[in-house]
């Protein structure tokens, strides 16, 4: 085990070396451990090493700050400049929250941005701000993530994983869903290749389309399933694709999509058939009658889940959380690779 405080310190320690400036190192490293704390390994301190590669490719550049390029009263387009996706994502959130609370309803997208990490945290944050959150990040294209669409002929990657998560406040806690529109989301493709579980059936196929049983399938340019499998994957590759074209709001003045560090890609990084990145919108309940009304009825009915012994999406990590107190417990791997960038870079 150890400390939250000792683990932010350390975590923030290693992105200000990697070269981020401080704000945007507190919001990664806040970011990280506490998807450690929610449950969520697969997008905390295990990305150090994927970051700091990232950063050494050209993919993600290390001192940039994320910045606000245009905006009308409702709609805000955030220039993440390629840095980090999670203080590029704070800040869209942010501005949809401000925008929101004045207005009813309003929309943030980020162009440029690179990997924002858990997308139930943006969306926790504007339910605990009393408004309603959809966030979305998607990117679309030949060649493009780590899953073939349904159907597809060629077995080629087409989409990211694409996730959704959506926040609604509620008594006794919001009710917040976060997930990816593949069988499972890479991370845990990631996570399930340190710890050498096996992946569950169906979740990916090898590069010659046969199902695949482990991490290696997919690694060895293997592919996700959608969502949904071989019945409904029409269903998982019909959210994903709607997720990159969401995201390419970013891109309605024309420019072109750059989506290197937000997708993996096997072809160019500005193919004019290439789409997507971050949309985040914000609704204020009070706009359609009172907040506190609204979170008491969401809040009845999430209480009759329950009662009927059901989790509600958010209990999970609310449950964890809670469990973890004042300390987390880290992989081993995890733990090493931290000391290990530390050591090289401290």
């Amino acid at each position: 085990m150890i400390e939250i405080s000792e683990l932010t310190d350390r975590v923030r320690g290693v992105v200000r070396a990697l070269g981020a400036p401080a704000e945007v190192a507190t919001e990664v490293a806040d970011h990280l451990v506490r998807a450690e704390l929610s449950g969520h390994a697969s997008h905390g301190v295990l990305r150090l090493p994927q970051y700091a590669a990232e950063i050494e490719r050209g993919l993600i550049v290390a001192g940039a700050r994320a910045e606000v390029v245009s905006a009308t009263p409702a709609a805000i387009v955030v220039d993440g400049h390629h840095g980090f996706g999670h203080h590029a994502a704070a800040l869209a959130t942010e501005e949809a929250a401000v925008a929101a609370e004045r207005l009813g309803v309003a929309a943030a997208t980020v162009r440029r941005s690179t990997h924002i990490g858990r997308l139930g945290e943006y969306a926790e944050r504007l339910a605990a701000r009393g408004l309603v959150a959809l966030v979305q990040v998607g990117a679309a294209g030949p060649g493009v993530g780590s899953m073939a669409p349904f159907g597809s002929g060629s077995g080629r990657p087409f989409l990211n994983t694409n996730p959704w998560s959506v926040g609604v406040p509620a008594a006794d806690g919001a009710i917040v869903f976060d997930g990816s529109m593949s069988t499972i989301a890479e991370g845990k493709v990631h996570a399930a290749k340190r710890t050498g579980d096996p992946l569950p059936e169906g979740a990916v196929l090898t590069a010659d389309g046969r199902p695949g049983t482990g991490p290696e399938d997919f690694y060895a340019d293997g592919t996700l399933t959608p969502l949904g499998g071989a019945l409904a994957g029409h269903k998982g590759y019909g959210l994903a694709l709607a997720a990159a074209l969401l995201g390419g709001l970013a891109h309605a003045d024309g420019s072109a999509a750059s989506l290197r560090g937000l997708a993996r890609l096997r072809g160019p990084d500005e193919d004019p058939a290439g789409l997507g990145s971050v949309t985040i919108i914000a609704l204020d309940p009070g706009a359609f009658g009172e907040r506190d009304a609204y979170a008491a009825t969401t809040g009845r009915v999430a209480a009759a889940l329950r009662a009927d012994g059901v989790l509600v999406p958010g209990d999970l990590e609310r449950r964890s959380r809670a469990e973890a107190g004042t300390s987390v417990a880290l992989p081993p791997g995890t733990l090493a690779e931290l000391a290990a960038l530390e050591t090289s870079l401290l």
